[in-house]
This record gives C-alpha cells, structure tokens and sequence, in this order.
C-alpha cells in the first residue's frame, strides 16, 4: 500500500487533488486508516492515477475522467473532448476574426451632415422576426422582398423613382420588422402594388444623415450594428439631438460591389 504522498509522488497528483478526487468519487483509496485517518493507495491504482492526470492536464472535465477511468476508455474520452476542443477553438478563432473586421470597419471615417428633405411618397413591404433575433432576417431575404416589390411597381407603371431604404420598427408580441421600402412619385393603389405591402409617405423633414464608404472592399460582419449607424449615433450624442421614436433609414449608394457608399439617415426636425 502507498501513503499519499507516496501515491502523489508517483503519479505527478498533488495532495489537494487526490483528496479533492475522493471526495467526489473520480480517485477513491483503497483504504483509510482507522487510526491515523491517512489515505492508502494500492499499487494497482498508479495506473489508475497515471491516467486520470493525463486527462486532467488535457483538459477533460473531472466528471468524465472519472467516468473513463471506471470504464477503461480513456482514449475514448480523449478523443470526445479533442473534437470540442476543436470546435470551441473555431468559434473563437472566427469571434477573433469578426472582430478584427468590426475594429477596422469603425475606424473608417463616416461622414455626417444634415439635409432638407421634401415630402416622400413611398411603398413598404415589412418582414418579422423575433425582437431578441432581428439578424434572422437575412440580406437574401431583404432583397427577395425588395425585387419582387420592384416588378409590381415596374409592371404596374408606378416606379419606383428612386434607390430603395430599409428601416426597422417595432411588430406586435415582441417582434421587429425590418420593412423595405421603395420610393414612388406619388399614392400607390392596393391593385397596383400587392396586398401584402403599403403605401404611405415621409413627411417634409431635416435628416441627419451618415455616409459609410469601404476601404479595400472591407466590410463588417453579418449581424453587427453597421459602422454607418454607430457614427450616426455619436453625432447625434455630439450635437444633443432630441429624438422621439427613432425611425433609422438604411439605403445603398451604387450598384458596383466594388464602389459603393452606405447611407443612414435619421429625421431630426
């Protein structure tokens, strides 16, 4: 029989940690002596001890080293907790690239300024989601929405006179609505634009309005707040806007993928 310091030498287990193991049951001794309380270790459990170390310094979880030693699969048990490993490494290592994107798309200048805006008839097409989900609504989906929109208007001969905006706003029972909408020169009938959208109009108004350009085609990730929304913000804060339910309307100035500007713009009067 081995003491435990002689047990602990032998494997690399600390004191702490074999009295922490049989407490929980992962390490027990195979005796304990009456008198001196000390724990004994038989000589068939170095093995036992050799491995469960191993394990630990990879970093299984005691639970499951526990259950590896009693089962003798401890490669088994290696292998489970390499394939997290890995996983958990990907999604860091793809965090750590998102937000490196996020860092040098906020240090592209935005520029903001303010415009005059006359009345502005338009036609919406809303799509919902979840209020804690808003990124469920895709790119993809936005722009299905909008092309099929464009043809009815096209087909019917109401436009659209200008680029189209995205805004959001808030749905019914804990939904958000991302609501595309195309510009129009004037009301647009249900008949000639589709049940499922609308027809309304801005008001004359002041915007403040933020420009984003990329630089060498750098874009944020998919689901951050975009760099164009966070300067907007900061000028809002600078200049001690009051607004009163913020309505932030996103639209995309030209049509190269490689020469494009992203407009977000905010009524402030």
């Amino acid at each position: 029989m081995l003491k435990i310091g002689e047990f602990a030498g032998l494997t690399g287990l600390s004191v702490k940690a074999l009295r922490h193991y049989d407490e929980t049951g992962a390490l027990v001794p195979a005796d304990v002596d009456d008198r001196s309380g000390y724990r004994l270790y038989a000589e068939s459990q170095v093995r036992a001890g050799v491995v469960i170390r191993a394990l630990r310094d990879a970093g299984v979880p005691l639970p499951e080293a526990s259950t590896a030693i009693a089962g003798g699969d401890a490669e088994q048990a290696l292998a489970a907790h390499r394939v997290r490993v890995l996983e958990q490494r990907e999604r860091e290592d793809r965090a750590f690239h998102d937000a490196a994107r996020m860092l040098r798309a906020l240090a592209v200048p935005v520029n903001v300024s303010e415009r005059s805006m006359l009345v502005q008839h338009f036609v919406g097409q809303a799509i919902t989601a979840p209020v804690d989900d808003a990124g469920a609504v895709s790119d993809d989906d936005a722009n299905a929405v909008l092309g099929a929109l464009f043809a009815r208007l096209q087909a019917a001969g109401a436009g659209p006179s200008g680029p189209f905006w995205l805004t959001l706003r808030a749905g019914d029972r804990g939904t958000i609505e991302v609501v595309c909408c195309w510009p129009t020169a004037s009301h647009v009938p249900e008949e000639a634009r589709g049940s499922e959208s609308f027809s309304a109009e801005l008001p004359a108004r002041t915007e403040l309005v933020a420009t984003w350009r990329p630089v060498d085609g750098e874009e944020p990730p998919e689901g951050a707040l975009h760099p164009a929304a966070v300067g907007l913000f900061d000028a809002i804060a600078e200049r001690g806007v009051e607004l009163g339910d913020v309505e932030v309307r996103q639209t995309v100035i030209g049509q190269s993928a490689d020469d494009y500007a992203v407009e977000l713009s905010v009524t402030v009067s």
